[in-house]
């Protein structure tokens, strides 16, 4: 998928001091890290689509590959597909549902389904050929909000195209725009060094964006 090397040219915020302006405590190299890193999980989330996709009549081998996808896709959400705790802001654990995929049919908004189950559902759909691609830039217009602990959330955007042909005519041809919350989440670890603080970046639900 060469178009998302080219559309991904996305900012994590309107201003270039987006995450600086909305909290001290990170600092400019840690910003772009993040950005980078943002961009990297949502590329590779939109290149293992067709992957999973293909066509229907994949052989043992080609859905043993539709299912390494699938789990690697799966790596890059918070929960991994399923449900996972959290600490709420009064300090508490709770579960919270495994994170969703929205889609549209004839033009419509589908109700979210869990990401394991889209991601198997794409990879059994009954076409002939599938195209999952992008095709405009992608942007987060809202800061990280600090959520405390070192621990912030976000939102990405990015245009998604759906295509698929079946009896060699296209019966698919769906344009959407996505929006994917972010998790963020400084953590320090021990190393022979020392202590050595890193950032964990999880995508969350992915919706339709209504108001592109």
């Amino acid at each position: 998928m060469k178009t998302n090397k080219l559309i991904l040219l996305f900012l994590l915020f309107i201003t270039a001091g987006g995450i600086k302006a909305q909290t001290q405590l990170m600092t400019e190299e840690e910003r772009e890290y993040i950005e980078q890193n943002v961009i990297m999980k949502i590329n590779d989330f939109l290149s293992y689509l067709p992957n999973i996709a293909a066509k229907s009549d994949k052989s043992a081998e080609e859905k043993e590959l539709a299912y390494h996808y699938i789990d690697q896709a799966l790596e890059l959400f918070i929960g991994k597909g399923e449900n996972y705790e959290y600490k709420d802001q009064a300090g508490n654990w709770r579960w919270h549902d495994a994170v969703t995929m929205q889609t549209t049919s004839r033009g419509r908004a589908n109700r979210p389904q869990p990401m394991k189950r889209y991601l198997r559902r794409l990879m059994a759909l009954p076409y002939q050929h599938v195209e999952v691609d992008t095709c405009s830039a992608v942007r987060i217009n809202k800061r990280l909000h600090h959520l405390g602990n070192g621990k912030y959330v976000g939102s990405a955007y990015f245009i998604q195209a759906f295509r698929a042909t079946r009896d060699g005519k296209l019966v698919v041809n769906d344009v959407d725009a996505k929006q994917v919350t972010i998790y963020v989440e400084k953590r320090t670890i021990d190393t022979p060094n020392g202590e050595k603080d890193y950032w964990l970046i999880q995508l969350g639900d992915i919706k339709i964006k209504t108001d592109w």
